[in-house]
């Protein structure tokens, strides 16, 4: 299939991806630069830690620059390496005597779980006073680092005087998710078929938007996919899509929406929308009609929320509700989809059902499933070095080549006043004593860089962990930052004697003297963790902030 790079190609325009791919990539033809861009940073699946790009759904690190794994972004907080790579772009193309157009999919991979964000987007500049809880917190502190990533590119684009001949979209693609997000007065969150999960807010602006529908609000019916024939029209070019036509694949759904607007009409082109149907979408339906929508199945999420999310009457946990034959709701009538009228209009259940069944025939689901195929982890682990990447083979292109792997060995942290000293476990560890009895004879301090100061990252856990230590399959000595300490941002923190501490941040490899609540040395067995002891660091005092490095030889 074409997607909208694909056309924007066709019309001579340089291309540029970063962030959530989650558009393919079983084989090489799935990846971004086989699909229209020049230029590709992000992520292949749905979601991934900020700092480590670890995805707990894949078991394995899932970062991509081009179309090769990378490295290079391990401890960058993920949409900051994005912003700065869509940064870059803009400011090249500025610099460009030719001024080629260009096209940018910039996907934030905020504010997707889990919630992570760099620790100066949680001071009292970003987060009200009257904000106290955590997570709250991160939530706002992940918006405010989109917001201030958006406001940068926007004042880029005008200080080089692009911003007078760009159009901008800006979009969501669900509703918010239920825990995280509220979607009041709408009933539903992500992942169902309610208003909640399906309708988003979106808008467009920048200097292509006439002065007279510049402030004005449109209500009429829009799909997310209409985006693709808008923006062909655009730029010139026909939205056929001859790549799938000779695939034998179905024509595509996009409607152009650019007339209606700019103003030239009042009415959507498009009176339909397909939500769900059963052969994809776990058996379920859902479709919009003019003023009507059907569901049909089981709907998991049927809670309606309050103002205020959670409280104290939520009872949101197994509100599902079963929709046979159908569920029916007037959406002029009822926004909010509280009253089902499936009684009232037998005939329009029938006509909706059919109709969904229709789009059936020619609807089409890329075959096969990465967590089913054997193939695919297999190759992530052998091929890719722990990087996930295609599996399925295709020639041309040839999959990507897999990054240097990381030294297995673990890496020092040194003291800068005395580089021969690093930040180790005592030798006198002892895990297990007579009597199944378990204790720490030793403690985690500065010592001789030997074998039980070597540390590494531990992708699922977030944690360092010493490699030093002879290592079973079912134990192992973690630095894991400590249950009471606030600091949000990933990274491990240790604590001294007199209270304060230390905290080794990846995104810039060193030890910074901090006030967080400190952390422990947790030896983890197959079992469960079975004791904390505070880590012990003498030489770290107020004055001694950023006196330790990263070594990795």
């Amino acid at each position: 299939m074409s997607t909208v790079a694909d056309k924007m190609k066709q019309a001579g325009y340089k291309t540029l991806a970063v962030g959530k791919w989650h558009a393919g990539g079983h084989s090489s033809q799935h990846l971004p630069l086989n699909r229209g861009f020049d230029e590709f940073l992000g992520f292949l699946n749905g979601h991934t830690s900020h700092f480590t790009h670890y995805c707990n759904t894949i078991d394995c690190v899932d970062m991509m620059d081009g179309d090769k794994p990378s490295w290079k972004y391990f401890g960058q907080y993920g949409d900051e390496a994005f912003y700065n790579r869509t940064f870059d772009f803009i400011s090249r193309q500025a610099k460009n005597k030719n001024r080629d157009p260009f096209f940018i999919y910039h996907s934030f991979q905020n504010i997707h779980s889990p919630l992570q964000v760099p620790k100066h987007f949680l001071s009292k500049e970003f987060i009200p006073e009257k904000i106290h809880d955590t997570r709250t917190k991160l939530i706002y502190g992940m918006c405010a680092f989109v917001d201030s990533a958006v406001g940068n590119i926007t004042s880029l684009l005008r200080e080089t005087g692009l911003y007078d001949n760009t159009l901008i979209v800006f979009a969501s693609d669900n509703g918010g998710e239920i825990g995280l997000g509220n979607n009041y007065p709408l009933r539903g969150f992500k992942y169902d078929t309610y208003e909640g999960g399906v309708r988003g807010t979106a808008f467009i602006t920048g200097n292509l938007v006439p002065q007279e529908v510049r402030g004005t609000r449109s209500n009429t019916v829009v799909h997310i996919a209409d985006w693709y024939a808008t923006l062909a029209h655009v730029v010139g070019e026909d939205p056929t899509d001859h790549k799938a036509e000779a695939a034998n694949l179905p024509p595509i759904d996009s409607i152009n929406m650019w007339p209606m607007l700019m103003g030239e009409n009042s009415t959507s082109p498009r009176d339909t929308i397909i939500l769900a149907t059963p052969n994809i979408n776990d058996n379920t339906t859902g479709i919009i009609s003019g003023p009507f929508k059907f569901l049909r199945g089981i709907q998991d999420l049927s809670f309606v929320p309050g103002i205020h999310m959670p409280n104290s009457s939520d009872t949101w946990m197994n509100q599902s509700i079963s929709c046979f034959p159908g569920c029916l709701f007037n959406l002029e009538m009822d926004p909010y989809e509280l009253h089902d009228v499936a009684s009232e209009y037998p005939l329009v259940i029938d006509s909706l059902y059919a109709l969904a069944n229709e789009a059936i025939a020619d609807s089409y689901q890329t075959p096969g499933s990465m967590l089913e195929d054997p193939a695919a982890s297999a190759t992530a682990e052998n091929d890719y070095h722990g990087f996930w990447g295609p599996w399925l083979p295709d020639n041309p292109p040839s999959p990507p080549q897999p990054p240097s792997p990381p030294p297995s060995f673990g890496f020092y942290i040194r003291y800068k006043g005395d580089p021969s000293l690093c930040v180790t476990v005592n030798k006198g560890v002892d895990y297990e004593k007579p009597g199944s009895s378990w204790d720490v004879s030793g403690e985690v301090q500065l010592g001789s860089c030997d074998a039980y100061s070597k540390w590494a990252l531990d992708l699922e856990q977030d944690t360092l962990y010493n490699v030093g230590i002879a290592e079973t399959d079912w134990e192992r000595a973690y630095l894991r930052q400590n249950v009471d300490c606030t600091i949000q941002t990933r990274m491990v923190t240790m604590k001294n004697y007199n209270g304060k501490g230390a905290s080794f941040q990846p995104s810039n490899g060193t030890l910074a003297v901090s006030q967080c609540g400190g952390m422990c040395a947790i030896p983890s067995t197959k079992w469960g963790n079975l004791f904390n002891v505070t880590l012990v660091l003498n030489s770290c005092d107020a004055s001694s902030a950023n006196q330790f490095y990263l070594d990795n030889p």
